[in-house]
């Protein structure tokens, strides 16, 4: 199965450090599948519910309700991991891909039959089958089941595997007769959902086509397949001045994906635990050492004698280079260390280090930093109101040199939050808005505003829209106490939950969002 990595679905996105294109084999056991029980839950109210989990040599996120089916069908040791998070197809429904199938869920059936695998085309299943007539299993229909609807035949394991696990929504009627690859040697079957192969060990098994299909099927364009961070995953800082290796397994042994470097943010699955943890970092998922990860330590602050509106003011949050230009390429001017103070003047785009970050900080004393290395340590205070912003009823402040909303009531300060705004080049507009709709769990596209680069982002709470472009005010997940305060967004406001939150209850439709420098 193709690992869908950034490179192969973005060429021509930008050089990448250290990468691997390489790929993912389904894990294969010495046994048939068993089904997996869920892991259940009980809540104080006496219903149950399902946990997800993450899976990070694929990328991607696995919840109900298809983690009821994957964990029937055996798991990863029946249907493999997945390889897309859900999304909508259109005349589909809500899909979701897999090692072996592709599954999408029919709220208005019962179960089983509400979650079944995606049909194969007769274009994959040639591809799959070539010449099947002429690789016949000799034999294959004595002992066995006919299907008039399809014109073909069962035997053997592979109608014992039926019987016993197909019944029909992952699986299908036959599509072909029993053959040998021409490869390998197997014995398989393609039916009308799934392939499965017999092994030498005798054991019957799907065999992983999914990405076979998605591909042949032009679905692999769709930002679902690209690594995704984990759903309510816990975000860290790379603490490794020569940076963090992203590998693909928790071995030292595997390949790396990507150097991560110092400081950088890394969404680790929010249940990991051990010596390896399972996570997402700039658009790559992996394996990484938990001993290189650490929460960052508080910057000092800067006190309000100190505080310059007009400017930015932070620290570094590590030893970082001061360089002549907004490149890695230019000449380092001084090394700063954690938590001396800076000030920004501009925020511009330069070198990208890392796909989709370009973001450097120009300096008061001359000389760039890039933005990932500096943090914010200015007060959370309400800064001087504009002249002409309003003096009745609720309305939000947003300071976009310091980085700061205000929820007020007339001109009496209800709440001040910190947010990260538009980055270079997607700057968030100055001017008097209001709140047009809200969403309270939004999905953004990759190329969305609100989204970052060539991903799809999940559960994005609590997010209301101030601009027909699709500007807004959001929970940011994927955004820290340490990190949050700089520029780095599309353009929408982000937020951390409890401000989000905040916000969500406090303001509503109509409510006035007055944005300035």
């Amino acid at each position: 199965m193709t690992r869908f990595s950034r490179r192969s679905l973005l060429a021509g996105a930008g050089a990448l450090p250290i990468l691997r294109s390489g790929r993912v084999a389904m894990a294969q056991t010495e046994s048939p599948i068993t089904p997996i029980e869920p892991s259940e839950t009980p809540t104080d109210n006496g219903t149950v519910t399902v946990s997800g989990r993450y899976f990070g040599d694929t990328g991607h996120n696995l919840k109900a309700p298809f983690l009821r089916a994957w964990q029937a069908a055996g798991g990863r040791e029946g249907i493999g991991a997945p390889i897309s998070e859900e999304r909508f197809q259109e005349g589909v429904g809500v899909t979701q891909s897999f090692q072996a199938v592709s599954l999408v869920f029919d709220p208005g059936l019962e179960a089983p039959w509400d979650i079944q695998a995606t049909h194969i085309s007769d274009d994959v299943r040639r591809a799959i089958a070539p010449g099947t007539a002429r690789n016949q299993v000799s034999g294959a229909t004595n002992n066995g089941r006919y299907f008039q609807e399809t014109g073909h035949s069962l035997a053997g394991k592979f109608l014992k595997f039926w019987n016993e696990h197909g019944d029909l929504p992952l699986i299908g009627m036959p599509t072909t007769e029993p053959f040998r690859d021409a490869q390998t040697g197997a014995q398989r079957q393609v039916f009308e959902r799934a392939v499965l192969e017999l092994g030498q060990d005798g054991v019957v098994r799907f065999l992983p086509v999914a990405a076979q299909v998605a591909e042949a099927s032009g679905l692999t364009a769709d930002p679902a397949f690209l690594p995704n961070p984990p759903v309510a995953g816990k975000t860290q800082l790379v603490k490794s001045p020569e940076g963090l290796r992203l590998r693909a397994r928790p071995s030292l042994a595997a390949d790396v994906i990507v150097v991560l470097p110092d400081n950088a943010e890394f969404i680790a699955a929010a249940d990991e635990t051990g010596d390896w943890y399972a996570g997402y970092a700039d658009g790559f998922a992996g394996y990484v050492a938990s001993e290189f990860l650490a929460e960052a330590p508080p910057l000092p602050e800067i006190s309000l004698a100190d505080w310059d509106t007009s400017v930015w003011q932070g620290a570094a949050l590590g030893e970082t280079n001061l360089r002549a230009d907004s490149t890695t390429r230019s000449d380092i001017v001084r090394v700063l260390e954690y938590g001396d103070e800076i000030t920004v003047t501009d925020w511009v785009k330069g070198e990208e280090v890392f796909v989709g970050a370009d973001l450097w900080a120009k300096l008061k004393e001359g000389g760039y930093i890039y933005a990932r290395n500096v943090g914010r340590n200015a007060p959370v205070a309400p800064t001087p109101v504009p002249a002409d912003a309003p003096t009745v009823g609720r309305w939000i402040d947003v300071n976009l040199t310091q980085q700061l909303m205000v929820a007020y009531e007339g001109r009496n300060v209800a709440r001040v939050i910190v947010t990260t705004t538009g980055m270079a080049g997607w700057e968030t507009p100055p001017g008097f808005y209001q709140i047009l709709w809200r969403v309270p769990n939004e999905t953004m596209e990759s190329g969305a505003i609100g989204a970052e680069h060539f991903f799809k982002l999940e559960d994005v709470l609590f997010t209301q829209y101030f601009t027909n472009q699709g500007h807004a005010i959001h929970y940011a997940w994927w955004r820290t106490p340490q990190t949050i305060g700089r520029p780095g967004s599309h353009g929408c406001l982000n937020t951390l939950l409890d401000d989000a939150q905040y916000l969500w209850d406090w303001a509503t439709i109509g409510t006035p969002v007055y944005v300035h420098t």
